[in-house]
């Protein structure tokens, strides 16, 4: 698929006395470069979608960020770091976690296929607010 990048990583429900595993189907699309979208998956059956800025994961892979409904964050957990991933709508909320590597692996595919700071050249954001603005 050119364009978009699509990776499958084992998470960690941290919700409970006992992590419970879910898989997070991450989606990163070149013409849409400042999302992520983020599907969970568990026991066969599509659990929840998140969308939100690609930046939180690539900052939080190595420091605390987001507020609201989003926040990310590095910490060891056991013997290996772990990047952690909490959700919340006001109502519900859930905390994930997924080894730093694979974190790391992923944020590098992210940069190779649109680089920090090169997000305009991929996507008018003028344009676009401009179809959405009345003149």
């Amino acid at each position: 698929m050119d364009g978009i990048e699509y990776r499958v990583l084992p998470l960690r429900l941290e919700a409970s006395p006992e992590p419970l595993p879910v898989d997070g189907a991450f989606t990163y699309r070149r013409d849409r470069p400042y999302e992520l979208a983020l599907d969970f998956r568990g026991a066969g059956t599509h659990l929840a979608r998140w969308v939100f800025s690609r930046d939180l994961l690539l900052d939080g892979e190595t420091c605390v960020t987001g507020e609201g409904d989003i926040q990310v964050w590095p910490r060891w957990q056991g013997a290996e770091p772990r990047v952690f991933l909490a959700f919340s709508n006001g109502a519900q909320s859930c905390v994930v976690s997924a080894r730093a590597k694979d974190v790391r692996a992923l944020c590098r595919q992210l940069v190779a296929l649109v680089p920090r700071g090169e997000e305009q050249r991929h996507y008018d954001l003028d344009a676009e607010l401009s179809t959405l603005l009345p003149r």
